[in-house]
């Protein structure tokens, strides 16, 4: 039996992609979905300043999940919370949303575009692929325009989501070129998984939801980690921290 913590970045205790995860997830993976709302208080973490407040608490859930005997952790945000350093702190595979969705991406087309919540978020999206060297075949961002806070179901009806979402794919695809879609929102990518199943035809190019490419993901290293392939390099970036570091860094934020 398999086991995969999906930790959900933000202050919210709604999480509305559970269902689709029960559908891919093989038939011998159980997951968990846990948020931060015990060190984060609010429903959106777009900006720098946010981004760096959820960090802490998201890196504390991906350590418990190591030491709690899970296989794998699945970070469920297009601004991939934490990921580099979870995968520095720990030695069971790490996967993020944006990440996953674009090194999919890279396999089915020649070029892709990110539909984001907005122009903002979409730049730092935008400099992550640069970071993860994912970059070269990106066509564009264009922003469906609503705001993170009002994506929720009890904020905008579905049909307005979807409706947004699908405009600005569309004008990726048939003025910019792209030939793969990622939602770049967990959340919209959802809606749209969940709602409108033949999205490709509507669309005119395939839609990759990256909460689905990052659970299956961690599902792959964490089957790669039991074949004793090794999953992480420790030469170099993602070399660990000497462990009496950690020990004296923990004991002063009052941690273990």
């Amino acid at each position: 039996m398999m086991k995969i913590l999906v930790v959900n970045p933000f202050g919210d205790t709604e999480f509305y992609g559970e269902e689709n995860l029960t559908r891919v997830a093989r038939p011998d993976t159980e997951f968990e979905v846990v948020n931060i709302a015990d060190s984060y208080p609010l429903r959106n973490n777009q900006w720098l300043y946010f981004r760096y407040q959820c960090t802490d608490g998201t890196l504390e859930k991906v350590i418990s999940a190591e030491r709690d005997g899970y296989d794998a952790v699945f970070i469920s945000c297009n601004l991939d919370i934490g990921l580099h350093e979870a995968r520095q702190l720990v030695n069971i595979p790490v996967t993020a949303t944006l990440e996953s969705a674009a090194l999919t991406a890279h396999m089915m087309g020649s070029t892709y575009s990110l539909v984001t919540v907005d122009y903002q978020n979409g730049k730092i999206q935008e400099q992550l692929l640069r970071t993860y060297g994912l970059h070269e075949h990106f066509a564009s961002q264009r922003p469906f325009n609503i705001d993170a806070n009002d994506l929720y179901i009890d904020q905008t009806p579905s049909g307005e989501v979807i409706e947004a979402v699908v405009a600005a794919a569309k004008a990726c695809v048939q003025e910019d070129g792209a030939e793969v879609i990622i939602p770049g929102c967990t959340l919209a990518g959802s809606i749209l998984t969940h709602n409108l199943p033949n999205v490709e035809d509507v669309i005119g190019a395939p839609v990759l939801d990256g909460m689905l490419t990052g659970f299956k993901m961690a599902e792959m290293l964490a089957d790669l980690k039991q074949a004793g392939v090794p999953i992480v390099s420790r030469r170099g970036y993602f070399e660990k921290p000497p462990d009496d570091d950690m020990q004296t860094l923990r004991k002063f934020l009052g941690r273990d």
